[in-house]
Formats: C-alpha cells, sequence, structure tokens
C-alpha cells in the first residue's frame, strides 16, 4: 500500500505520527508483533483497509454473500420447522 501511494517512510511517518524509526523497522521486516494502533494508524493514512493488508479479498466495506452452503442450511431448517407446525395442531409458529 504505501509503494502504491508513492510515500517515502519519513512521509508515512509523519503522516501516522509514529516514529520513523518504527516506520523503518516495520517495512524492513525487524519487528515481529508490532502492535495493533501502530498498524491501524499506518492503514488508516494509506487509506487502505486491515482485510486488504492480510489479503481478504472483497470490495472494501462490504461483506461477502455467506456460503451456498449455509443459505441451503437456514432454508431447511425454515422448511423444516414450517412442516412441524403444519404436522402438529397445538404448535402455532406460522398459523394463527
Amino acid at each position: 500500500m504505501k509503494d502504491q501511494r508513492k510515500l517515502t517512510n519519513q512521509q508515512l511517518a509523519d503522516l501516522a505520527g509514529i516514529p520513523v524509526g518504527t516506520i523503518n523497522r516495520i517495512m524492513a521486516g525487524q519487528t515481529d508483533n508490532p502492535s495493533f494502533q501502530t498498524v491501524c494508524d499506518i492503514v488508516m493514512v494509506l487509506d487502505g483497509s486491515l482485510d486488504e493488508l492480510v489479503g481478504i479479498t472483497g470490495k472494501r466495506g462490504q461483506r461477502s454473500a455467506p456460503p451456498v452452503s449455509v443459505l441451503l442450511c437456514a432454508a431447511l431448517f425454515v422448511l423444516g420447522v414450517l412442516i412441524y407446525d403444519l404436522t402438529h395442531p397445538m404448535v402455532v409458529f406460522f398459523r394463527q
């Protein structure tokens, strides 16, 4: 993301409010576990998303559609409840 925006480490540090030494260590891979806040500050300055940073695909700000198996299970559950409701007169889920 930094390369796409054509920013230097110093520019990124200034925009994010993070010491340039911290940016240098992160970009050089010398920091094994930067703080979540530091990563968020960097990503926000770069107008990116954490999903993009870790390689989760999909449009930014949108959830991906649930898998077909989840939709099928939900539909079968609703159908099962409906059938149970229709075959048991004392149970009233859908009828009034």
